[in-house]
């Protein structure tokens, strides 16, 4: 079985390649979706949090509140590498747990989603690392429509993430999307096809 990692900006597309890898057959780990479970129903890692954001992050249903946690973390270099230190453990925990699985049940390929930037730990189990590269101004205009966000927050939000650099420097793959979702949907395939065939392999 092949490990891929996707990995993007805010509004660069990399869920729809996660969805089309998952089209092919390929099981799906969403890092960020699994963090938010984790925020909201692991014991041990909301008493850590509760120590770094407060109550606050919280609403009264127990779900987060995540534009009050965008809004803090975002804008306090020092608040997001102390949550990140808590919450990024825990999700390579489960992902070991998936994987684990996902190899026993027969399946090819397993895809971890993901916005951040994986550690050097986090590489190390993935074969391959995929970053879908998107111009800002159309990830800026694609956000903006989604989730009704307000430019600057949004803006500060792309601000701290890695740069289009930084994505490139560590990857493995790097696929633009700036152009039509035939183009996408082609691209994607011929990467499902090269992985089963063995062209992609980090820890060959």
């Amino acid at each position: 079985m092949i490990r891929v990692g996707i990995t993007g900006g805010i509004g660069s597309g990399k869920s729809m390649v996660r969805d089309l890898f998952q089209k092919h057959g390929a099981l799906v780990f969403d890092a960020d979706a699994e963090a938010r479970e984790l925020m909201e129903n692991d014991p041990r890692v909301i008493d850590k949090l509760r120590r770094v954001l407060g109550e606050k992050a919280w609403q009264p249903n127990g779900k987060l509140d995540r534009p009050w946690i965008a809004t803090r973390i975002f804008s306090d270099d020092e608040l997001r590498q102390r949550v990140n230190a808590i919450v990024h453990p825990a999700v390579r925990e489960r992902f070991l747990a998936v994987a684990a699985k996902a190899e026993a049940d027969g399946f090819v390929m397993l895809v971890r989603e993901a916005a951040l930037l994986p550690s050097a730990s986090q590489l190390d189990q993935l074969d391959v690392l995929l970053y879908v590269a998107t111009p800002e101004s159309v990830r800026l205009q694609r956000v903006m429509t989604r989730d009704n966000a307000v430019p600057s927050d949004l803006q500060a939000r792309m601000r701290a993430q890695p740069s289009d650099q930084e994505y490139a420097a560590i990857s493995d793959i790097v696929l633009k999307n700036d152009g039509s979702v035939d183009d996408l949907e082609a691209a994607v395939k011929k990467l499902w096809d090269d992985f089963n065939s063995g062209v992609y392999s980090r820890n060959d």
